[in-house]
């Protein structure tokens, strides 16, 4: 009697928590990159090159060549949805990274280093089939997503191009999730869709300071918008973002109070087997000037991407060119202080298919860096493990063999 009411519970205690999944309609889903890299900084040359406006300093041990085991933006998530009738659905998602390697996430989130977690895309909201959808929480920006689809490497990998789109020197400024964000997502219309989001940066009420502490972020603000079209062999995107963030202090250079004000467009079209593409990007930004003579008040910056890739079977050809122009920057007194700092980035690689959901791949990577550039490879906006310079003007470089696998 005791050993059947014992089996009794053990059912009872199992089937519990599956009805409850089913009753919302529960998916499970996730993706998992791991890497073996072969990584260097570059040479390490202090004297040959400085920052102008003071900042990162570079540090040799941290950009020496080595070794390493990579879990490249790998996460897990789980969504459900509920049919309301009247072709209104509720939504749901919940996803967080996982670090297969078991160190720390370098993910552009809510919080970057959770040790072996972090924040992901998360929310809830509302859809119609006719009207759009309608989501609130931790969200990728309508500017990150636009041109995503042309990254003919992804985002599993080294080569990702936001190691220089999307950024100034080491600064990510525009490939951002948004917190406290709604984001509105149209029905698609013959291959258009336009999304449109704003974001609270100030929820608690408390402008936030500068390390320093001399100053505030004044009424910060988030607004972004994007139409893209998607239909047979062709891709196109426009976005536009407006940045006022509690986050002030950009990067390398002494100021604060920024406002961006950015746009980029990008086209991609697919035929006999190529996929070819171009993207351009314009960062500007203006703000208040530090202590420093040389603190930066505004900065403009024009970036380019080129993929191209060709499949022949199961196997995938890449090869893609970004390339960062050096940024206009002037101060209060209107003085220019631009300098050499641009970049570009050449990826060349090979992806092979073993399935529908897992493929394994080799490439290489590598950033040029200006005379006082400082752009590493992944990190930032990038969810990889970053390849520091060792030095302003270094060029850090990497060899890497991984899989890709989805559930």
């Amino acid at each position: 009697m005791n050993k059947k009411l014992i089996a009794l519970a053990i059912a009872g205690a199992f089937a519990a928590p599956l009805a409850m999944a089913d009753n919302g309609n529960v998916v499970i889903y996730g993706e998992v990159g791991v890497s073996a890299d072969n990584v260097d900084g570059g040479s390490y040359s202090p004297t040959s090159a400085t920052p102008r406006t003071g900042g990162i300093i570079p540090n040799a041990s941290s950009s020496e060549r080595r070794g390493r085991i990579s879990s490249n933006n790998s996460f897990i998530g789980f969504k459900g949805s509920e049919d309301l009738g009247d072709d209104w659905s509720a939504i749901w998602q919940i996803e967080t990274g996982v670090a297969m390697d078991q160190q720390n996430i370098n993910d552009n989130g809510a919080s970057p280093s959770q040790g072996a977690q972090s924040r992901r895309n998360t929310f809830a909201g509302l859809s119609n089939k006719n009207m759009g959808t309608l989501t609130f929480g931790l969200q990728d920006t309508p500017y990150k997503t636009s041109t995503g689809p042309l990254d003919a490497f992804g985002q599993h990998t080294l080569a990702d191009y936001r190691s220089i789109w999307g950024s100034v020197g080491p600064a990510n400024v525009a490939s951002i999730r948004a917190q406290n964000s709604v984001l509105y997502t149209s029905p698609n219309l013959g291959g258009f869709t336009i999304k449109a989001m704003g974001a609270a940066q100030n929820e608690t009420g408390n402008d936030i300071g500068t390390a320093t502490g001399t100053t505030t972020v004044s009424n910060p603000h988030y607004y972004s918008v994007s139409g893209i079209y998607a239909n047979g062999p062709l891709y196109a995107a426009l976005a536009y973002e407006d940045n006022k963030s509690v986050a002030a202090p950009l990067g390398p250079v002494s100021s604060y109070d920024f406002t961006y004000k950015n746009w980029r467009a990008g086209v991609g079209y697919s035929f006999s087997g190529f996929k070819v593409g171009l993207g351009y990007e314009r960062i500007k930004g203006d703000g208040t000037g530090g202590a420093a003579a040389t603190a930066v008040t505004s900065i403009n910056r024009d970036a380019w991407y080129l993929p191209v890739s060709y499949q022949l079977g199961s196997n995938t050809f890449k090869l893609t060119y970004t390339k960062a122009g050096k940024s206009k920057q002037t101060n209060a007194a209107g003085a220019d202080l631009s300098g050499s700092d641009g970049a570009n980035q050449w990826s060349l690689g090979v992806n092979h298919a073993m399935s529908k959901r897992t493929s394994v791949y080799a490439l290489y990577t590598q950033v040029r860096n200006d005379s006082n550039g400082f752009y590493s490879l992944g990190g930032g906006a990038t969810g990889v493990a970053s390849v520091v310079p060792a030095s302003y003007g270094a060029d850090p470089r990497a060899i890497s063999i991984g899989m890709i696998t989805s559930f």
